[in-house]
């Protein structure tokens, strides 16, 4: 058996056995197999040609589902096998995050998953330490994109609520539910496909967490 038929049969496979899958936060980063959420105001105008060219809009994915997450999960308790959410909590208040994690967990089955991937603070810090130049603290607050301005309200996504380092994301996501919350690394996942959705151009700025639903 080729190389090529044995690839196509590890795929088939963990497409059988990956249940259902949900990408919060999923941007124009898409993959077959699992259910992608985003909120971004500009979904339903990218899909008019003229609207997308004038405002230079993405070209926003079709099976891309436009769903304010903040507003609950729209799955039955407990139907959920794996949620991955990766550069989207930072830009939620901590209570909003908390409460997003808080329904994450609701909507997991037991034994489900859930993986985050936020900018590394420590790896801001770290940088900022090592940077010798008299502007150094200047690009460092520049670097949290910590501003908020009108244009956010078409390109979400370009600016921070808040800043997480290893330590708050734990505590975070113990405070929702889950009671062991582990730091991980880039793609090292016990969910199927996560290779599909963790984006090698993040790795060396995101820190990551994984967690199962116990109880």
């Amino acid at each position: 058996m080729g190389t090529a038929t044995l690839q196509s049969n590890h795929e088939e496979l963990a497409a059988l056995t990956s249940g259902l899958r949900v990408n919060i936060g999923c941007g124009t980063s898409v993959a077959d197999g699992w259910y992608n959420i985003d909120n971004s105001p500009t979904i339903p105008l990218s899909r008019i040609p003229f609207a997308r060219r004038l405002l230079r809009i993405p070209a926003w994915p079709q099976d891309v589902h436009r769903h304010n997450a903040l507003k609950g999960l729209p799955f039955s308790d407990g139907s959920v096998d794996f949620i991955y959410s990766s550069h989207t909590f930072e830009h939620f208040t901590y209570d909003q995050s908390l409460a997003l994690a808080r329904e994450c967990f609701r909507v997991l089955k037991l034994g489900g998953l859930i993986r985050i991937a936020v900018p590394d603070l420590e790896q801001l810090v770290r940088d900022y330490l090592q940077d010798r130049d008299p502007m150094a603290s200047h690009r460092f607050v520049s670097r949290l994109l910590l501003a908020h301005t009108w244009r956010d309200f078409l390109h979400q996504g370009a600016h921070h609520s808040q800043m997480f380092d290893t330590r708050s994301l734990l505590a975070m996501l113990k405070a929702a539910g889950f009671p062991d919350p582990r730091p991980s690394r880039f793609r090292d996942s016990r969910i199927p496909g996560v290779f599909e959705v963790e984006l090698e151009s993040r790795r060396n700025e995101s820190l990551y967490v994984e967690a199962e639903k116990r109880s």
